[in-house]
Parts: structure tokens; C-alpha cells; sequence
């Protein structure tokens, strides 16, 4: 496998990686030769390249790690899937529904396997979770709570509020509850309402939406860059609730899940403890199973699933651009 870039997710990718029987780091690219070889000189890799397409253009590499900024996701994994990589990409998989489309057909034309990576997504809290809930455990689901918040620093330099990079809440933190609301319905939101907090660059760094869906269930959600870290999920059933954290990386005290069964007044919770660790480690495991066992269906849901979470963040945000100039216009 090769890593396009060198960001500080890298490191950590490539840290759970030792423990991986299935994966080897063999390259790095960057912009910058220099770059590629301090990063490649610091972590034992065999080669560096100073740019992406020399990577890409290595026959010996089978599968791309691609961490760069949101801004250059889509022409990456694109000039990825026309090398024959298989391709991981960091969330959010591209800024625009035409990108995602294209990503991931050309992916699918090249017989190339492409995840979008929500480490959180593979961790045994959420596949446990996720199961309880369609096992009817909760009975039908009515109502979903879901957050991620923590305080961005050095807000100057910080790539999370570059405008350029698709920087903002949303494509960010807020990226996570939608795509854990999706998981839980199956399908993109009907109506939305939302409000949000922008910045001097007319970039959102707080927002709470309202989803509507067709089946009747709803779904609140809230994100930020001024908080305190925190990051939990609640799906209100019928005749239950389950909570739990939706964490790329679980410990001891965080993986498990807390389940409130049946309807008496009295609220005591069941705690159910899991397996912890990395969810990069975790999604890494499952990515290398994916191209094993290639199934083009499974690639069709996928995309259907990073689409309709790529147009209900832009719905998000275009509704608080909206709501904001109209207030100032008032």
C-alpha cells in the first residue's frame, strides 16, 4: 500500500498498521521529494516519491491510502481507480454528489475497490450496535440523537478552516452524526432545518439541524469546533433505547454500548461491554477483506450511501448560508 500525502493522519495510519498481517506501507508521496523522504526515513518506508502520479504510476503498489484535504479527494481517487488502486480515502469522500458519482464509477469500471473512511464505521461498538437495532431489539426506531463536537486549534493555520481546503464544521465533525444517522435509517433525510455559526470567512464552525424522514423518524444533530470533545449517539425505539459512543478509537472505558429495554418508568440501563482499539486498524482489516472478496453490489450501496451523505451536508449548508443572509439583510 502507498499514502498519497503526508498529514498527521498519516502517522497514525500507519502506527495501527504495524500490527497488521495483511498490510504493508511500501511508498509515500508528497509534493515535495524532501518531504516524501524525511516522512518515509522516519517510519522505515521503502520508497518515496515526489509526487502523487509517481506513486500511482508504481506497478508494485496495489492499494492507496489517500488522507489529503477535502478540495482534492475527488481528483485523487479518480487518478487512483485509472491506475487499477484500490483506494481508501479519508472522509469526506469529495464535496460534490457529481464528484462521488464519478469516484465511485470509475472505480467500479476499473474493477478497483474504493472506501470512504469512517473508522468508527468498523469498530465492534458500532457493528454491535447497529445489529441491536435492526434486530428490532429497540422495536422501531422513532427518534436519533447524534453529536461530535472538540475545539479547534491555532484557528489561523488549522486545515479544518481553510475555505479553499473544504474546511468548515460540517464537512468535518458534522460529517460523522450524519453519516451515523444514515446507518441507522437506511436513507437520506426529507426535509431538513438547520442553524449554524459562521466565522469571519463565512465558514460554518457550529451547527444543529433537524431531520424528517419518510418513514416518520426523526433525527437531531449537532456539531462544533468550541466544545469540549465529546462524541455519542442515542436511537430512541419503540420499546427500547440504546446510547453509545460512535469513536474511531475505542479504550477500556468507552467501548461499550448502554441499552434501556422495554417500557417501565424505572431507567435502569443494561451495560453491554465490547471489544476496543483502533478504528483504523479495524477499517483497514475490512478494506483488504472488501478487495478480497469484490462485490460490485456492495460498491453500489456504498455509493449510494457517501451520495445521499454528501447532499444532506450540502442541504445543511445551504440552508444556514440561506438563514444567515437573510438575517443580516433583516
Amino acid at each position: 500500500m502507498g499514502i498519497i500525502g503526508t498529514a498527521n493522519v498519516s502517522r497514525s495510519f500507519i502506527e495501527v498498521l504495524k500490527e497488521s498481517a495483511t498490510i504493508k506501507i511500501t511508498a509515500v508521496a508528497s509534493r515535495s521529494f524532501e518531504k516524501a523522504h524525511l516522512f518515509a526515513q522516519e517510519f522505515g518506508i521503502e520508497k518515496a516519491y515526489a509526487s502523487y502520479q509517481e506513486l500511482l504510476d508504481d506497478p508494485q503498489i496495489d492499494a492507496v491510502y489517500i488522507p489529503l484535504p477535502n478540495s482534492l479527494h475527488a481528483e485523487w481517487v479518480i487518478k487512483a481507480a485509472q491506475a487499477k488502486k484500490h483506494i481508501l480515502c479519508e472522509k469526506p469522500i469529495a464535496l460534490k454528489v457529481e464528484d462521488v458519482k464519478e469516484m465511485y464509477e470509475e472505480a467500479i469500471k476499473n474493477n478497483v475497490f474504493l472506501m470512504e473512511g469512517y473508522p468508527y464505521k468498523f469498530q465492534p461498538q458500532t457493528i454491535l450496535m447497529l445489529k441491536m437495532i435492526q434486530d428490532g431489539i429497540i422495536g422501531e426506531v422513532a427518534q436519533i440523537y447524534a453529536d461530535f463536537g472538540f475545539t479547534v486549534d491555532d484557528a489561523e493555520n488549522n486545515i479544518r478552516l481553510k475555505p479553499e481546503l473544504g474546511g468548515g464544521v460540517m464537512w468535518d465533525a458534522g460529517a460523522y452524526p450524519v453519516s451515523i444517522i444514515r446507518a441507522v435509517t437506511g436513507q437520506k433525510p426529507r426535509e431538513i432545518l438547520a442553524f449554524g455559526k459562521l466565522n469571519n470567512h463565512d465558514l460554518d464552525t457550529a451547527v444543529a439541524a433537524m431531520f424528517r424522514f419518510e418513514n416518520g423518524i426523526t433525527a437531531q444533530l449537532n456539531c462544533n469546533f468550541n466544545a469540549a470533545p465529546h462524541r455519542h449517539v442515542r436511537v430512541i425505539g419503540s420499546k427500547g433505547i440504546i446510547t453509545a459512543g460512535y469513536n474511531n478509537i475505542t479504550k477500556a472505558n468507552t467501548a461499550f454500548i448502554e441499552i434501556k429495554r422495554d417500557l417501565d418508568w424505572n431507567y435502569e440501563l443494561e451495560k453491554i461491554e465490547v471489544p476496543y482499539g483502533s478504528g483504523l486498524l479495524f477499517e483497514a482489516e475490512t478494506f483488504v477483506d472488501q478487495i478480497k472478496n469484490y462485490n460490485k453490489e456492495k460498491q453500489i450501496l456504498a455509493m449510494n450511501e457517501a451520495i445521499d451523505n454528501t447532499a444532506t451536508i450540502l442541504d445543511i449548508l445551504n440552508i444556514i448560508k440561506k438563514n444567515n443572509k437573510e438575517n443580516i439583510s433583516l
